[in-house]
């Protein structure tokens, strides 16, 4: 258990995620830690204790040098959330960076990504959608602060939550670390794909991804000869009615770090065409390494992509082809250009901004 105090204080992070598979949400909160742990190893920033709490069936650790990883309690999921974390976290500030939280801990910071329970609720089943509204409503009573990862996503939490923008931080991701990835190019071959030749996406059978719509966008396209590439997972726990893939497209399922960066960076461009995003990662990786993007005029994505990234309407199919045929023309900015944009994030900055938050939460609890 950690017993922080007025003279030493200390901070602990629900560390759920690292028994997860990683998808957006999961992908901040590794990216985040890394970079803190990074920062407080070199001490550039204040040094206090940071203990990350897991349960007891995380497989392995990263290799973090100043962070402090903890198997505690008996459960896992949710109930070790809720009852083990919040036991093993009590005297300490308690920070999650993603998912559920403990209720009943009161000093604690959370993050919360977006409205979508609130905004799209047909996208969700109905158990993870009540569970997880329920959840937010009493976070957002009971946490002493929330972070979140856009402007956007700041404005609708305050606005579904009815919380004061006193309460609410922003910090932007990062797609950086696809850099560090060393490419596995043999995904190309094994599924018959010509380099420079394919239109990719990512996404899981979120129907807020608005796969469907990319897809049927590719009946506009038959002229060109030139296939759709789909990567990601599917989870029917967590949303509702799901997208049915047919039609003239690749679904290559799960692929790993190494096959995405290649499957990036031999697109002839990358398709976003979301309905909803908080922040929106798979883009800026794809800016990162070059590769011209298309992404939907919604949500967060104009705020962070801003004049790197090529618009289409999600709810028009032959727009969302419109400007697949425009980039294929070669009508996007270059793949310099699109790589010096996607440069001005970092996850060092959003370590930084992050431990400020960290940080001044402590002072107002002692």
């Amino acid at each position: 258990m950690i017993r922080g105090t007025s003279d030493q204080p200390s901070i602990a992070v629900n560390g759920r995620f690292l028994s997860q598979s990683v998808t957006g949400v999961q992908r901040y909160a590794h990216e985040l830690l890394n970079a803190l742990d990074s920062l407080l190893a070199s001490g550039e920033i204040k040094q206090i204790p940071v203990t990350v709490l897991t349960p007891p069936n995380v497989k392995s650790f990263p290799p973090w040098r100043a962070l402090r990883a903890q198997p505690v309690g008996r459960n896992t999921g949710r109930l070790w959330e809720q009852v083990d974390l919040a036991i093993h976290a009590r005297g300490a500030l308690l920070f999650t960076p993603c998912g559920g939280a403990p209720i009943f801990h009161g000093r604690h910071v959370v993050t919360i990504h977006d409205a979508a329970p609130f905004a799209t609720p047909l996208a969700y089943s109905r158990s993870y959608r009540i569970y997880y509204r329920g959840l937010q409503r009493l976070l957002a009573r009971r946490a002493k602060h929330i972070v979140t990862v856009s402007q956007f996503s700041e404005q609708e939490l305050t606005r579904v939550l009815h919380i004061p923008k006193s309460k609410v931080s922003y910090s932007w991701l990062s797609g950086e670390h696809i850099l560090r990835i060393n490419q596995d190019n043999t995904v190309i071959e094994r599924n018959d794909l010509v380099r420079g030749n394919y239109v990719f996406a990512v996404g899981s059978d979120n129907p807020n991804k608005n796969l469907s719509g990319l897809i049927e966008a590719f009946s506009y396209l038959k002229d060109l000869k030139v296939p759709l590439v789909i990567a990601g997972d599917a989870n029917a726990s967590v949303f509702g009615k799901t997208e049915r893939i047919t039609g003239p497209v690749k679904v290559l399922g799960s692929v790993n770090d190494p096959e995405l960066r290649s499957l990036y960076e031999n697109a002839a461009c990358f398709v976003f065409p979301s309905f909803y995003e908080g922040f929106g990662i798979p883009p800026l990786e794809a800016l990162a390494l070059g590769t011209p993007i298309i992404v939907s005029r919604a949500a967060s994505l104009p705020e962070i992509l801003g004049d790197a990234a090529v618009y289409c309407d999600p709810y028009s199919p032959r727009d969302i082809a419109d400007r697949i045929r425009d980039v294929l023309g070669g009508s996007a900015p270059s793949r310099e250009s699109l790589k010096s944009y996607a440069s001005r994030f970092s996850w060092e900055r959003c370590a930084r901004e992050t431990w400020d938050v960290l940080l001044r939460t402590l002072g107002e609890a002692g």
